[in-house]
C-alpha cells in the first residue's frame, strides 16, 4: 500500500515543483515592473514639487510688486484674478501630489506582499524537495527489497555547498549511478535531502 501511495505522489510532486517554480518566475517579473513604476512615480513627485515651488515664488513676487508699487484699480483686479488662478492651480497640484503619494504607498505595500509571497513559495519548494526525496526512498525500498539487502548501501544527507559531482567523487561513484539510484532527472539537490549511496567507500 505504501508503495502505491509513493508511486502516485512522486509525479504529483514533480508537477507541483514545476508550477511553483514558474509562479516564482512570474512574481520576480511583476516585482521588477512594480519597482520601475515606483521609480517613475518618485520622479513625477519630484517634478510636481519643483513646479509648486516655482508657483509659490511667482506668487510671492507678485505680492511684493503690489505692495511696493502703487497700481491702478484695473491692474490690482487683474493681479487678484491671476493670484486666484495660481491658488487654484496650487490646490489642484496639491491634490494630485497627495494622490501620487497614496498610490506610491499602496505600490510599496504590494511589493512587500509579493516579497513575502515569494519567500513562502521558496519554503514550499524546499518542503516539496524533501518530501519527494522521502517518497523516492520509500519507493526504492519497497520495489527492490532483495537488492537493498544484498548490496552495500548507505544514506547521505545533503549539506550546504554539496553537489552531485562532489558527493559522487566522495563516495567513488559516478554521477549517473548516483542519479539512477535516487531517481533524479536533473543535477538539482536541496539541503537536507537524503541520498542513497550504493557500494559506498570513503
Amino acid at each position: 500500500m505504501k508503495l502505491k501511495i509513493a508511486l502516485v505522489c512522486i509525479p504529483l510532486l514533480w508537477g507541483c515543483t514545476s508550477t511553483l517554480t514558474a509562479l516564482r518566475g512570474n512574481q520576480d517579473h511583476l516585482f521588477e515592473e512594480m519597482r520601475t513604476e515606483i521609480a517613475d512615480l518618485k520622479h513625477a513627485l519630484h517634478g510636481t514639487e519643483v513646479e509648486l515651488k516655482l508657483l509659490e515664488e511667482k506668487f510671492e513676487s507678485r505680492e511684493a510688486e503690489i505692495v511696493s508699487s502703487p497700481s491702478s484699480k484695473g491692474d490690482v483686479a487683474a493681479l487678484q484674478r491671476k493670484i486666484a488662478f495660481l491658488e487654484k492651480t496650487i490646490d489642484k497640484m496639491g491634490v494630485d501630489l497627495r494622490s501620487l503619494m497614496t498610490y506610491a504607498n499602496q505600490t510599496t505595500s504590494s511589493l512587500t506582499q509579493y516579497r513575502d509571497h515569494i519567500q513562502e513559495i521558496d519554503r514550499k519548494l524546499d518542503e516539496v524537495g524533501k518530501l519527494r526525496s522521502t517518497l523516492t526512498q520509500i519507493s526504492k525500498s519497497h520495489s527492490a527489497p532483495e537488492a537493498a539487502s544484498s548490496d552495500a548501501s548507505t544514506n547521505y544527507r545533503v549539506k550546504a555547498g554539496d553537489s552531485l559531482e562532489k558527493i559522487a567523487r566522495k563516495f567513488h561513484i559516478t554521477i549517473e549511478v548516483l542519479k539512477k539510484d535516487n531517481h533524479l532527472s536533473s543535477d538539482k539537490i536541496v539541503v537536507g535531502q537524503e541520498l542513497i549511496i550504493s557500494s559506498a567507500s570513503e
